[in-house]
This record gives C-alpha cells, structure tokens and sequence, in this order.
C-alpha cells in the first residue's frame, strides 16, 4: 500500500457503510454581521471536537431566511451527512420541522419556543440574567438601558425579555425608550450607540449582549468624555478578549463555549449510534467581573 500510494477512498468507504463520518453544521450567515470573535471561537471549538472523535464539520451558511427550510431539506436529502448541529436557533425554526420530518439526528445549540421532543444544548440565558441583575442592585445600580443584537436567534429575545423582567423585580428603572436594537450595519451601531450617549444620564447602566457593540461603546464613550464606570456602567454577555483588552476592562459573561460544543457534539454521535434521543441541557455561564461595573458613588 505504501509502494503503491494507495490513499482510502472516503467516498466509497462510506457508501458501504452507509455513513459519512460527516456532522453538518447548519447556521444563517448575515453579511452586515462580521465573522466575531465567538463566533470563529465555536466554529474552531467544533472543529476540534468533532475531529478528536473521528468526524469532520461540513459548514452550511445560509444567506436568506427565506430559503432555509429549503436548503435543510436539500442538504439532508442528499445524504452528505449523518447528523446536524444547528446554530441561531428561532423561537420558530422551519428548519427544525424538517429535519424532524427527515428524521435524521440532530441537536440544536439553543432553543425554540417549544422544545418538546428536541434535543438541545443552550446556555442557561435566565440564569446568567439574574446573576447580573444582582450584580447591578449590589453595585447600586438603579436605571437600565439596553442594547441587543437585532437578529431571528432565540437569544436575542431571551436576553432581552430576562432582562426586563429580572430588573422590575429587583425595583430598577426600565425605559423602553433606552431599550433598543441595532443589526451589524456599522452605520446603525452607531447611530444605536450615539442615541444611548446622547442620553446617557438617563441611566447608569446599559446591558450592551454584542463583544463589538460594548467595545465601540466604551470608545466612543471616552471620546466623548463620558466616565465608564464614573457615569455609566457597562455590561454584557458572552465576553471575550476584546473585554479583557478594553480600556476600561468590560464586566461580562463567560458562556463557556468549550463546554456548550463539546456537549452537543457528543449528545449529538450519541444519537447517531443509536444511543438515545439526547437531552436537554441548560450550561451556566460564569460572571466575569472587571473595571466596567463598580459600586455607584451617588
């Protein structure tokens, strides 16, 4: 075989094994919303943790909503490969009807409005919303604004309606009118950032969910001679070097991407070799507390 240059044919092999040792990976790809940080960091984190089990990552980006049950269905049917893991799960996701209907094994990372009978693995969004709502009546924080990431993905609304509900209870100031959204067109960051700078006495915290967004705010927040955390604190979710690097350090939320993929990747070859019909899981995420968020001076 050495002598010869023989190479196993991967194709042939798993036409008759009836398998492709290939997991799929199926999200919707916006072009206003650069490649992020987290998001190269799960993409690289379920790289690793499909080939240490002998499985490749066959990626599906879809660029229209409106083709994406379509493209599910064509992506199964062909039989390129032996499960599916699906990113940016909607509260109401066509893709998942079809790919119960193909009955093929899948796992979501995230969650619908109704998860009976699925498998999936999802950060516990209403835990961490809680712990950081605490955080804030600690610190003494009392008046919220917000800003998410305008998207489909169930996340967004959970982080949002988490953090209206968890701030009532706790007594804080919720203004609807600082409760706003912004996609990943740079033009609308900013004009999402400058309409909370320009009413930044309004409040004293805001829950900014995107790495960039939080960055851009504390910058620009500077540049205007705004004290972060003096006159606003900041705060946020799934954090990563760019809070570390941030001048001040930004206070957010480690979601544990490393433990949120590896456990979907194995529920999901679990399914795969007839090992069950997979779970459901909520990972805490870890409150990561640095120089953006401080005990109020009023």
């Amino acid at each position: 075989m050495r002598d010869i240059g023989y190479v196993p044919n991967h194709i042939a092999r798993s036409l008759a094994q009836g398998k492709t040792d290939t997991i799929g990976v199926l999200y919707p790809f916006d072009p206003d919303y650069r490649a992020g940080e987290s998001y190269i960091d799960f993409v690289s984190l379920l790289v690793l943790a499909l080939s240490k089990r002998g499985k490749h990552a066959a990626f599906y980006p879809n660029h229209d909503p409106n083709t994406a049950a379509s493209e599910t269905k064509r992506i199964v049917d062909s039989g390129q490969v032996d499960g599916v893991i699906l990113f940016e799960v909607e509260m109401l996701d066509e893709r998942v009807s079809v790919l119960k209907e193909r009955d093929i094994p899948f796992v979501l990372l995230g969650r619908c409005a109704n998860n009976d009978g699925l498998a999936y693995v999802d950060a516990d969004v209403e835990s961490m919303l809680c712990e950081a709502v605490q955080h804030m009546a600690e610190m003494g924080y009392k008046r919220v604004a917000h800003l998410g990431r305008r998207s489909s993905a169930a996340i967004d609304l959970r982080i949002y309606h988490s953090l209206v509900q968890e701030c009532l209870r706790a007594g804080m100031e919720v203004d609807q009118s600082l409760f706003i959204w912004s996609t990943g067109k740079t033009s609308e960051q900013e004009m999402a950032i400058n309409h909370l700078l320009a009413n930044y006495k309004h409040y004293d915290l805001v829950f900014i969910s995107d790495g960039l967004q939080r960055f851009r705010f504390v910058q620009m927040a500077r540049a205007r001679g705004i004290d972060i955390p003096g006159d606003v604190g900041v705060i946020g979710y799934m954090g990563g070097s760019l809070d570390e690097l941030s001048q001040p350090s930004i206070t957010a939320f480690d979601v544990q991407p490393q433990v949120l993929v590896e456990t979907a990747v194995d529920m999901l070859l679990d399914i795969c070799e007839g090992g069950g019909q997979g779970e459901q899981v909520l990972v805490p995420g870890m409150l990561v507390k640095r120089e953006s968020t401080r005990v109020r001076d009023y």
